[in-house]
């Protein structure tokens, strides 16, 4: 099906799949924070806040799906309903609740199946309970670039680094393969392969850039490199290893993201130091054939195919500065289209740093309420003010999973 193309991470948007974060990430304590992969809790009613800004600049230029009216749809066909809790039972070793789950209305079970479903006393078995639940809520769903990712006219379905976010990735599935129709990669086929979409970026139609990392692992990498070269799509890699400590590096974009065709967001001691100990390979595929090539830094790699990018320093140029504001997801920005980005406002010396590279600096609330036109501007970074959506580890991109892109022309 043709409705998904991706081609470019910076071709003009025309469609994206969210969640707005919901009861499941009020449902952390301190007791299952690290489980659920946070190092902080969440206000829900200040984060919801935030995120109706962010929804409402991307809903001003683009179709938004959120993904429990996607859900909910796909669980109105029986048969595909009881496919996909399988799925979920067989993993989460609970196929005893296959039937009072499949019992439940589709738009109860999808809120089940995101929110968590609770432990009742005397109806369920108390050994297979986690804390209150059953099954425990999705608390990273609002991060919905992770669990899958649009890479050209297919959906990668990635196989997560941690168990805790596995069902995510059977939801996107069935979401994909039923609503739109997609045809899906899945390398969970392979074993001990992992990848999350944070570390997919599709540069231009021959060229991707992966992050290896705590997340995405080389076993990932290789059945992407296999795959590719059995496609014939993609002919360059590149591969950018990633510390694995502390968290804010848990995937590429958290260091890296494309703005324009001249412009990028970098982490300069990742991405532009030679010396840094983290190594950047040029997969290269050839008629089938994979040839790796090492390459002094992630610039270097880039500008070896034809990249011309001028690097936008995350945090400026002081290293203090740097440091602090990767931490908060500062280099995390999502192209509307190119040369049009959205970003958080806290990171105020990346913001400036973006200034001074030609981009207009825009108030997410002017775009929602009229005052701003983001199309009167021909470069811009839209801000959105966010004090705890942050603390979920992930920014702009990582709260997005494209399905439609018009196509660059480099």
């Amino acid at each position: 099906m043709d409705f998904i193309e991706v081609n470019s991470e910076i071709g003009q948007l025309e469609g994206v799949v969210l969640h707005t974060p919901g009861v499941e990430i009020e449902r952390m304590t301190p007791e299952n924070i690290h489980e659920a992969l946070y190092s902080d809790l969440l206000n829900l009613n200040i984060a919801k806040k935030e995120y109706a800004n962010f929804e409402g600049v991307l809903s001003k230029w683009t179709k938004t799906y959120q993904v429990v009216d996607l859900l909910t749809e796909v669980l109105e066909n029986k048969t595909v309903k009881a496919d996909l809790l399988d799925k979920i039972l067989a993993k989460e070793e609970r196929q005893f609740l296959f039937v009072e789950l499949s019992e439940q209305p589709a738009n109860v079970l999808a809120k089940f199946l995101i929110e968590g479903y609770p432990y009742i006393e005397g109806v369920h078995p108390k050994e297979f309970a986690k804390g209150r639940y059953m099954l425990n809520p999705l608390y990273n769903l609002f991060f919905t670039r992770d669990a899958s990712s649009s890479v050209y006219d297919q959906v990668l379905i990635h196989s997560m680094s941690t168990d805790v976010r596995d069902r995510e990735s059977y939801i996107m599935e069935a979401i994909f393969k039923n609503i739109f129709g997609a045809t899906t990669i899945n390398p969970k086929l392979s074993e001990g392969a992992h990848t999350e979409g944070g570390d997919v970026l599709i540069a231009r139609e021959d060229v991707l850039f992966v992050g290896n990392g705590s997340r995405t692992n080389k076993q990932g990498i290789d059945f992407l490199t296999k795959y590719f070269a059995s496609r014939k799509d993609c002919q360059h890699i590149i591969v950018q290893e990633l510390p694995t400590s502390p968290e804010s590096f848990i995937h590429l974009d958290m260091v890296f993201t494309m703005l324009s065709q001249d412009k990028c967001m970098a982490y300069a001691p990742i991405i532009l130091n030679s010396n840094s100990g983290y190594h950047t390979t040029h997969i290269e595929i050839d008629n089938g054939q994979i040839h790796y090539h090492e390459r002094e830094n992630f610039m270097d790699a880039t500008k070896r195919l034809g990249f011309d990018f001028e690097p936008v320093l995350c945090g400026g140029n002081d290293n203090w500065y740097q440091q602090r504001e990767q931490w908060h997801s500062g280099a995390n920005f999502f192209a509307l289209g190119e040369g049009k980005v959205l970003g958080y406002a806290r990171n105020t010396h990346t913001i400036e740093a973006l200034n001074n590279a030609g981009f207009d600096v825009l108030r997410a609330e002017d775009v929602c309420s009229g005052k701003e036109d983001m199309h009167a501007h021909d470069r811009f970074v839209v801000t959105f003010d966010a004090a705890e959506l942050p603390r979920g580890g992930g920014g702009a991109r990582c709260m997005t999973m494209p399905i439609k892109r018009k196509k660059v022309q480099w």
